[in-house]
C-alpha cells in the first residue's frame, strides 16, 4: 500500500500533474509596496523610481512614498495574503502556476517584469491616498 502511493506520488510529479511541479519548486514569489500618493510637489522615494512613470500615469499624482512592503508565495492553485500597514493587504491565488492578485471580485494576473498598480483607500486628510505596488520574481 505504501509503495502505490509512494509510485502514484512520483508519476504526479513525473507527468506533471497541475501544479505539482511549480508547487514542489516553491512556486512564485509576489512582492507589494504600499505607497503614499500626492499631490504635494516634491520628490518621490528614490526606491520608486522604476515604478514612479506607471504611477504617474495610472494615479495622475505628483509625489509618491514607501510606507510598508511584504512578500509572499504561492504555489500551484494555492492562496496566500500579504499584509500590508494602514490594513491593506493583497490576497493572491495561484491558478496553473499563474499568479493572480484577488480584488473585489475581480482577479488581475501578475506577470515577470509588469507591476500591477492598485489603488487603496484615503490614507490622511490632506487628499492623500494608498496604492500597492504587485511585482512577480
Amino acid at each position: 500500500m505504501r509503495l502505490t502511493i509512494l509510485v502514484s506520488m512520483f508519476l504526479m510529479l513525473a507527468c506533471g500533474a497541475p501544479g505539482a511541479l511549480h508547487a514542489a519548486g516553491g512556486g512564485r514569489s509576489i512582492h507589494a509596496i504600499l505607497v503614499i500618493a500626492s499631490n504635494e510637489h516634491g520628490r518621490s522615494d528614490p526606491r520608486l523610481a522604476p515604478y514612479e512613470p506607471t504611477l504617474k500615469r495610472v494615479l495622475r499624482y505628483e509625489s509618491y512614498r514607501t510606507v510598508g512592503e511584504g512578500s509572499a508565495s504561492v504555489a500551484g492553485n494555492g492562496t496566500a495574503t500579504i499584509s500590508l500597514a494602514g490594513g491593506n493587504r493583497v490576497e493572491l491565488v495561484g491558478e496553473n502556476g499563474a499568479v493572480k492578485v484577488r480584488r473585489g471580485g475581480t482577479d488581475v494576473p501578475v506577470a515577470a517584469g509588469r507591476p500591477v498598480v492598485l489603488l487603496g483607500g484615503a490614507a490622511g486628510g490632506r487628499g492623500e491616498v494608498y496604492a500597492i505596488i504587485v511585482t512577480a520574481n
